[in-house]
């Protein structure tokens, strides 16, 4: 009952804080707010599960106006555009902060303690687009500010803090693994549906790609956006089928894993087979090399499978609409660099990208509407300059080290080999941004925190199992 009353008291307070605020918020919307915020906050893992399974559906979006808030209209435009997956996380985020209050401040219940991975390197990270507001080439401070605090903070709190702090076992693990290999699942026999489609990118084959849900592209509108969720989608089924206890449930697992796969090369990325081929060299190196040499021909096999298809990605990769997206990258790498030539140690300004690409004339002429920056390190370098570029280095760096460091209390075998699936999952996900502009977003980033609370899931079972072994 007292859970139900402060759930019931943050919500109304929320709502109260908004209206005070101008933000012109209907009955239904008020509504909204309240029973969100209870539900976060009375069924938080509930709230977390759904909030992962939405995720990639980037294109289900809510849209709140904020009316004649003066800080509204020069901030958000006059209207707050949120993922619904973003929604659920922000009222998770509130209802966990007050059990925090409650049970770990109040109660001093160890149980409720937040960890904070990756803090001081991701802080250097914010405080890089923070100082990006002092660019000699004058942004908006307040646009600024509100980019450091989303999507980059909330990137940090939503992706890998609630991630770390919400799975704590290998029970936990495996229900927040499941639900993200079904999504994989799902995404990808949608996409085996669309190779009955021609994709209107590519006239002359087929290939799979997103198709609309009741007319909404919640997935996404091109084949990219496909391949993205599954070079991460592969390796947390894979990581999955090491988890579970029947033979059945692994060898179903491990056909959807393959079944993604395949999709995610039919998608003809160019971006989705390079970071294939960087992940299966990756795991080849580092843990597969013996399996490696002893399945040396059927690997040659598989190999000889995919030549067909790579003809088929070269006639792509020279075709007019390829041959016009090089250009268009070209193009905006040449903007990037010249902002971070004119201010190279904290860039031109946090989320300032794309406002000046829609200021240069010759670009809108050329290519139409305004882009952001096809790649995480251009993004960094534009907007933030090298402190940027050096902070997010830092954070890289901490992530490996934590990996490494946990790998040495987990011991080889089935548990080892999830982590190192889930970090190839984060390492893909990374690397697919260094084209792509979906990295602050759940994308790039839950794979993070899906690898840290893995290890501290993982390393606690392990522990729990030696201290009830028999002396």
């Amino acid at each position: 009952m007292s859970e139900f009353s402060w759930g019931l008291f943050v919500a109304l307070a929320a709502s109260a804080i908004f209206v005070a605020s101008g933000i012109p918020l209907g009955p239904l919307l008020v509504f909204g707010v309240v029973i969100g915020l209870f539900v976060a906050y009375r069924y938080p893992y509930f709230t977390f599960y759904v909030s992962l399974a939405l995720m990639p559906f980037l294109g289900l979006t809510v849209s709140i106006p904020t009316g004649e808030l003066a800080i509204g209209k020069r901030a958000f435009g006059g209207s707050i555009d949120i993922g619904l997956a973003e929604v659920l996380l922000l009222a998770l985020l509130a209802a966990w902060a007050l059990k925090l209050l409650w049970l770990w401040q109040r109660r001093r219940d160890r149980n409720w303690k937040p960890q904070l991975p990756l803090l001081g390197s991701y802080l250097s990270l914010i405080g890089a687009h923070l100082a990006s507001a002092f660019s000699s080439l004058g942004p908006d401070r307040v646009l600024v500010a509100k980019f450091a605090l989303r999507p980059v903070l909330f990137c940090y709190l939503a992706f890998v803090v609630l991630p770390v702090n919400f799975i704590r076992s290998r029970r936990k693990l495996v229900s927040a693994l499941s639900v993200v290999s079904l999504v994989g699942l799902c995404a990808a026999l949608n996409g085996t549906l669309s190779l009955f489609f021609v994709d209107a990118t590519s006239q002359f084959i087929r290939r799979a790609h997103p198709l609309p849900f009741f007319g909404v592209h919640a997935l996404g509108d091109n084949h990219n956006l496909l391949a993205e969720l599954m070079v991460v989608t592969v390796m947390i089924t894979l990581a999955l089928a090491f988890l579970v206890k029947t033979e059945r449930m692994r060898r179903l697992l491990l056909a959807s894993a393959m079944l993604q796969g395949v999709i995610g090369l039919l998608t003809f990325s160019r971006t989705g087979w390079i970071v294939f081929a960087v992940q299966a060299l990756f795991l080849a190196v580092i843990e597969y090399r013996s399996v490696l040499r002893r399945r040396l021909p059927l690997m040659l096999a598989s190999l000889l499978l995919l030549i067909p298809f790579a003809f088929v990605m070269l006639q792509i990769s020279s075709s007019t609409v390829a041959t016009s997206s090089n250009s268009t990258r070209v193009a905006l790498l040449e903007i990037a660099l010249d902002v971070f030539s004119t201010s190279p140690w904290i860039g031109g300004g946090a989320g300032t990208f794309v406002e000046r690409v829609g200021s240069a004339q010759v670009f809108r002429l050329e290519y139409g509407d305004p882009l952001d920056a096809h790649g995480f390190l251009q993004k960094l370098a534009a907007e933030t300059g090298i402190f940027g570029l050096l902070a997010f280095a830092f954070v890289l760096y901490s992530f490996i080290r934590a990996v490494h460091r946990g790998l040495v209390h987990i011991p080889s075998g089935p548990h080892r080999r999830v982590v190192l699936l889930l970090f190839t999952g984060a390492f893909g996900a990374i690397v697919y941004q260094l084209f792509n502009t979906n990295y602050w977003t759940g994308k790039m980033w839950l794979p993070i925190g899906l690898t840290l609370a893995a290890l501290r899931a993982l390393r606690q079972d392990a522990e729990t199992r030696e201290s009830s072994e028999p002396v």
